[in-house]
């Protein structure tokens, strides 16, 4: 072996190194005492570090891995592959890791348990992604997503408000009013209203994510 990848009987080793490292695959396993036994070059990269058999109590330290929210360390018994060491299988685990260089990384995992022919654990496996685009994408929208609510209830909505509010007081001295401004009155309210419904439908589009067609 050439130090990228620990030693684990139940993999074929050199093939599985050789697909990695062409396709950019992120893999760690564990042994059944929970010590590390694979790291594929993506995740030393990823990690900044080189591969070691440390015991999965580290796990956190070693690789500094966080929350999903980046803000509290993560408990070791939280890890993905050290839930699939003890029998869970995965699946779309989030969670973070600081990088070196102090920049968060975000990352989806899905793990399994490994047992040999006799159904006897012999530890686990992660597959990792690295999904920080995706999320800084998610975040960025739902920035965007806030501040056009924002928009719209300070641009349209409260001035309508207003605007129906006065209709109102208008429309409890009616009968003072000549017909002709009567029905300018009406027609102004129909129409009031028919914008706060508008404005309505368009903030419960942006809250939902769903983008209007374009004609």
């Amino acid at each position: 072996m050439n130090g990228h990848l620990g030693t684990m009987d139940t993999l074929a080793l050199v093939p599985l190194e050789q697909a990695m490292q062409r396709t950019g695959v992120g893999l760690a396993a564990c042994d059944a005492d929970g010590h590390l036994t694979l790291l594929s070059p993506v995740l030393q990269e990823l990690f900044g570090v080189s591969f070691s058999p440390v015991p999965e109590e580290d796990f956190p330290c070693y690789f500094n891995l966080l929350t999903e929210d980046g803000r509290s360390p993560l408990a070791y018994q939280e890890i993905p592959l050290v839930r699939s060491r003890r029998g869970e299988f995965v699946r779309d685990a989030l969670l973070t890791a600081r990088r070196p260089d102090g920049r968060l990384v975000h990352l989806r995992c899905n793990a399994a348990p490994l047992e040999d022919e006799c159904g006897e654990p012999q530890g686990a496996v992660v597959l990792v992604q690295d999904v920080t685009g995706q999320q800084e994408a998610e975040r960025e929208r739902e920035a965007v997503k806030n501040r056009v609510i924002e928009t719209i209830n300070h641009e349209f909505r409260n001035p309508l408000a207003a605007l129906l509010g006065h209709l109102e007081l208008i429309r409890d001295r009616a009968d003072a009013l000549p017909p002709d401004l009567a029905e300018s009155v009406d027609a102004i309210e129909r129409a009031g209203w028919r914008l706060r419904d508008l404005v309505d439908a368009a903030t419960e589009l942006v809250e939902v994510g769903v983008t209007p067609h374009r004609y």
